[in-house]
């Protein structure tokens, strides 16, 4: 197996250098190109090669593609890796080989006649196409490699979502993607995180921590979630929130959303919509007009929203000197 792999290294290493030496010096048309590709003989040159990539077998592969015409063999790996693209499944042998035929240096390219300028690009394109099929495939990998941690209890998130900006970007997505399938267990497992594990209070943003608090319901999760620098994704969440309202776990989560300082004025005017207002919303309400950092505000809403008949009441049967003075300043705010 060992030498197997020394020899398509060997290989794929000869390739590399034959296509550098002429990288600069064979220049084509845009027709020969057309027509190389469109030849039986390479039409024929693949169709005996695919069984090679299909069965992993990148020894023989290279050795037949090395025998063939440079123009020719260029117009053969290009179809072969649409092929690849055709044929879906990878393993590490054909990820290996796709990945050295991104690092290929172009062999042969075609000269455009601009307006007044030239440009010179490659004649054949595959390592793109290559190196798409192998980040699809290191994306499944990991895929597989999140939920089977996570199912199995063994998903640490503040080591998973670390890495430069990139890679915490696409374990984030992936995360946010897969979480809907795990397992309540699992989702639990996640969310106890959040409330063990200080590390994550660092998360650059508040999409996995919504997305754990909305999957849970756990009011640790959300606590964390309230407390931190709001942004779009604790915003969406109160919306969702908003939305199924007045369910009592919904409600709940809007009245501890008032802790935040940006999401306060649309989580009470959340609450304040409810028709009819539920008891334990009153309560809430009510004790917050007797408060001298959010008591106006509440008020103020109250009465934009037709409640005055309520608050004035309150105001008359309350000896609260902050209810009254926040009554007063809502009234005054009338037109």
């Amino acid at each position: 197996m060992r030498l197997g792999r020394c020899m398509l290294i060997g290989l794929l290493a000869t390739s590399l250098v034959a296509a550098k030496t002429t990288a600069q010096s064979v220049e084509v048309t845009e027709l020969e190109v057309e027509q190389v590709l469109s030849s039986q003989q390479v039409h024929n040159q693949v169709s005996s090669l695919r069984a090679y990539y299909n069965r992993s077998d990148f020894d023989s592969l290279e050795s037949h593609l090395t025998q063939i015409p440079p123009l020719q063999q260029e117009a053969v790996r290009s179809q072969l890796i649409d092929h690849a693209t055709a044929f879906g499944e990878l393993d590490q042998a054909k990820a290996d080989w796709l990945e050295a035929q991104t690092a290929r240096m172009p062999a042969f390219n075609v000269v455009e006649q601009g307006d007044g300028y030239l440009v010179t690009k490659s004649a054949f394109h595959y390592g793109a196409k290559a190196r798409s099929l192998v980040i699809r495939w290191q994306q499944q990998l990991l895929v597989q490699q999140m939920i089977e941690q996570a199912e199995g209890g063994e998903l640490q998130l503040s080591q998973w979502l670390t890495g430069d900006i990139h890679t915490q970007t696409t374990r984030r997505d992936i995360f946010l993607a897969q979480l809907p399938e795990l397992s309540e267990m699992a989702v639990d497992v996640l969310a106890e995180q959040f409330t063990s594990d200080s590390k994550l209070v660092w998360l650059p943003d508040n999409a996995v921590i919504a997305a754990v608090a909305a999957a849970s319901g756990d009011e640790g999760v959300y606590h964390l979630l309230w407390r931190r620098r709001s942004d779009q994704y604790s915003l969406a969440e109160l919306n969702r929130l908003a939305e199924l309202a007045p369910q009592p776990t919904a409600t709940k989560q809007l009245m501890a959303a008032t802790i935040n300082p940006t999401l306060k004025l649309q989580a009470y005017r959340a609450l304040i919509t409810l028709k009819p207002l539920p008891v334990a919303t009153r309560d809430f309400l009510s004790d917050k007009l007797s408060e001298v950092d959010d008591g106006e505000l509440v008020a103020a809403e109250l009465v934009r929203s037709g409640y005055l008949d309520w608050l004035e009441h309150l105001a008359s049967v309350s000896r609260n000197q902050v209810l009254q003075n926040n009554f007063r300043s809502a009234v005054a705010q009338l037109p």
